[in-house]
């Protein structure tokens, strides 16, 4: 899998879109839900490896047993499982089509989790070709999603994302910090990404020491999950945020270069050359 397309299949930045387990517990399991398990489980086994295909064969298989049982909610699930494999593979189209089938299903009874983690998907995977498709899904994610869901936070870190992008800071630091508010504490890498976008509005807004012990906060998170590309992230925003101190701000650059080269992360290693070939003020 390539690197960009490995973002955009894991929620890289903004949401970290873990692969969902596609069954739900009752007290009594049949046979089709238990095979159905399994092929899922093999399915997230493969992922993980970087076996794009046998994935793919294990959550077709998964999605079949779904539907010879009309286990709603898994079929929904494994659909979005799909739809994650079908994006790290650049099959966009084919992504999109499971995400709709989620969201605009009429006839078997999706959660509303489950459709407004569909349209945020949706949202992530077109958002840099189609920002206008990208805000109506997001946009359809939030209504969904209401005061309560299991993704609010996810929503709320890509709609300050999109604050942050179009140059909105203090918009995007109250959406992030609502996003920090609305995650579940265990979920630290998503924790993070909130504390990022806040340091990344306080950078935007010149008030760069509020960045810093965010960004510490973020990079202890970062480093506990092996999440080599956010550690990245982090420690060239914590160069940004000191760059009153030039000594300082060279040193966090040097250790994201050195951690962008030995991840292999080529554009990472571009920029952060750039910044350390700059003169210095």
């Amino acid at each position: 899998m390539s690197r960009g397309r490995r973002r955009i299949a894991c929620g890289l930045c903004l949401v970290g879109a873990v692969l969902l387990g596609a069954c739900s517990t009752p007290a009594v399991r049949s046979a089709a839900d238990v095979r159905a398990q399994g092929y899922n489980t093999q399915g997230m086994d493969r992922f993980k490896a970087g076996d794009l295909p046998r994935a793919l064969v294990f959550f077709q298989q998964a999605l079949e047993v779904g539907q010879s049982i009309e286990d709603d909610d898994a079929i929904a699930a494994t659909r979005l499982n799909l739809a994650t494999v079908y994006l790290g593979m650049g099959r966009q189209d084919e992504a999109l089509t499971q995400l709709d089938l989620v969201m605009g299903e009429r006839r078997l009874a999706f959660s509303a989790d489950r459709r407004a983690e569909a349209a945020l998907r949706r949202a992530m995977a077109v958002q840099a070709s189609d920002r206008e498709s990208a805000e109506q899904s997001l946009d359809r994610a939030g209504a969904l999603c209401g005061g309560h869901c299991s993704v609010r936070g996810k929503i709320l870190n890509l709609k300050a994302y999109s604050a942050l992008d179009v140059g909105r800071a203090e918009e995007a630091l109250r959406l992030a910090q609502q996003a920090q508010g609305a995650l579940d504490k265990k979920d630290s890498l998503e924790m993070a990404n909130a504390l990022r976008l806040q340091s990344g509005a306080y950078i935007a807004m010149t008030t760069s020491a509020a960045a810093v012990p965010l960004l510490h906060e973020a990079l202890k998170m970062d480093k506990a999950a092996g999440a080599s590309e956010k550690i990245y992230q982090d420690l060239l925003l914590l160069g940004q945020a000191s760059m009153d101190k030039p000594e300082l701000a060279r040193d966090y650059w040097t250790r994201a270069h050195d951690v962008a080269v030995a991840a292999k992360n080529e554009a990472g290693s571009r920029r952060s050359a750039r910044l350390l070939a700059a003169p210095t003020p």
